[in-house]
């Protein structure tokens, strides 16, 4: 597999990756372009729709996962076509669905009739979620109990298996917006795509990005839903690999928390200048921004005194001390001047 460098000094003190190359997707035949107005949609023999590509990981010097994907499942139903409900016979038909949902996970589900005859409206060709972020063991819970029309899909999920430990670093990501509820346009998104917001998840979002794939439902000439397919399968994201060793960076943050209320600790390999370790006390854990940290969460991360979302290791100044003596004593030995030269 290809390999090649990427230089990150603009992120951090030479902080440094690399990144493997993901195959090239296999061409397509270009599909017609479809106008998306409600009447268009009702005509539509085709539609093709992107698949978000699995975001690409992020590793530490030896391969221990800093940032990677988890897969999760959303409990969907399909409407039948041809789309013919008025907004009863739809609410009707979805009360059903949501119920039945409700007594397969023991709990209640609230979703408001405005939103249900949106998506009827514009979007009925595609299954409408009512409960997402499921897990393993819902999705064990619920194979082969689904009533018929019901169905899990699979998504991926962005996890930080370190919890807080090189929080800084690793940054976060987020959805690039809501589930779109308007007309479908063809090669929208089937959902959101995700993008870095913070740290390495921003610095390299284009890279751990991946290609879309292409996914395309046809129909018959009375509307009646009649194949759906992957045409192209999405493509991941490159793996970013750091030159942090994820036992110093968790050292170094212990070390922080025991002795400090706020400071800052960066290990560097001195033959390489690479950086083993960059911690920042206090600190956070990016797991809180998935799917999305709630507004009461990040108002405590912002009024906290000790401002836990400040990556002072590097974005922080602080006076050098002693460690300017390094810089000192390479300028002398440069300079002509011996370790064993005196001075009065």
């Amino acid at each position: 597999m290809k390999r090649f460098a990427i230089s990150s000094f603009a992120f951090v003190v030479g902080m440094n990756a690399l990144a493997q190359e993901p195959a090239t997707p296999a061409s397509t035949t270009p599909e017609e372009t479809i106008v998306p107005t409600y009447e268009t949609q009702k005509l539509a023999r085709a539609y093709v729709l992107n698949i978000p590509a699995p975001r690409g990981q992020i590793v530490d010097r030896n391969g221990a996962p800093l940032a990677q994907n988890r897969l999760s499942y959303n409990l969907a139903f399909n409407f039948p076509t041809p789309l013919e409900f008025g907004d009863p016979e739809a609410l009707k038909f979805t009360r059903e669905k949501i119920q039945a949902a409700e007594k397969l996970l023991a709990r209640s589900i609230k979703i408001s009739d405005d939103l249900i005859l949106r998506h009827y409206r514009n979007r009925g060709i595609l299954p409408f979620e009512i409960a997402q972020n499921l897990t393993d063991a819902q999705h064990d819970q619920l194979k082969g109990k689904l009533p018929a029309g019901m169905l899990l899909r699979p998504i991926y999920v962005r996890v930080y298996p370190n919890g807080r430990t090189a929080g800084h670093i690793i940054g976060y990501s987020g959805k690039t917006g809501r589930n779109p509820d308007g007309i479908i346009d063809n090669h929208e998104v089937l959902w959101p795509d995700t993008e870095g917001r913070d740290g390495l998840e921003q610095t390299f979002n284009t890279m751990l990005s991946g290609q879309h794939g292409e996914y395309k439902i046809t129909f018959d000439q009375d509307g009646r839903k009649t194949s759906e397919k992957i045409v192209t399968p999405p493509v991941p994201g490159y793996t970013v690999v750091t030159t942090l060793d994820i036992r110093l960076q968790e050292l170094a943050e212990k070390a922080l928390e025991a002795k400090a209320k706020r400071g800052a600790i960066v290990i560097i390999e001195p033959n390489s200048g690479d950086i083993l370790a960059m911690a920042s006390w206090p600190t956070y854990n990016p797991n809180a921004f998935v799917p999305a940290i709630s507004a009461e969460k990040f108002k405590e991360l912002q009024d906290d005194p000790n401002i836990p979302l400040l990556p002072r290791a590097f974005r922080s100044s602080y006076p050098p001390g002693s460690v300017f003596k390094v810089a000192v004593g390479i300028a002398a030995l440069e300079s002509g001047i011996r370790p064993d030269d005196q001075y009065d």
